[in-house]
């Protein structure tokens, strides 16, 4: 299965389309968030988490090394995720304060990327996305 995003540039990021589940209203909430192939884990913000029906504070806390710093994060479990067309079930993300200049409410990270294999299409400002994990249900 193939799904090709749309690409849009702010401030020399890379975002796309992401609809991440809500557990209190039972749907998806669509956003625009960063794709980084240099993080390890999906990073969410730990406002939006919560907005979403997590609860943060009840996961495992983790030691990050980010750009620029060490990091103390708690981590969740998204129940599905929405990427193209395609969903992804249980992906861990790490709940973290993003600075207030941050254009970007989350950074979708190679564990959720690894479940595809990735093209980037800056000529046509699409990220290409061809299915490859079991960790997924096609959304109809």
């Amino acid at each position: 299965m193939k799904t090709v995003l749309d690409m849009s540039h702010l401030s020399d990021l890379v975002m796309v389309d992401v609809g991440l589940w809500n557990k209190a209203a039972n749907t998806f909430n669509q956003m625009l968030i960063t794709v980084d192939t240099g993080a390890s884990v999906t990073t969410i913000s730990t406002d939006l988490l919560h907005k979403l029906g997590y609860n943060v504070s009840s996961g495992k806390q983790k030691r990050i090394i980010t750009a620029s710093s060490v990091e103390y994060v708690r981590s969740v479990v998204i129940e599905k995720m929405n990427i193209g067309g395609i969903e992804l079930k249980d992906i861990e993300a790490y709940a973290h304060t993003f600075p207030e200049s941050s254009f970007s409410m989350g950074v979708l990270g190679l564990n959720a990327l690894r479940h595809f294999d990735v093209s980037f299409l800056f000529s046509r400002k699409e990220v290409e996305l061809v299915l490859v994990g079991m960790n997924t249900a096609a959304a109809e």
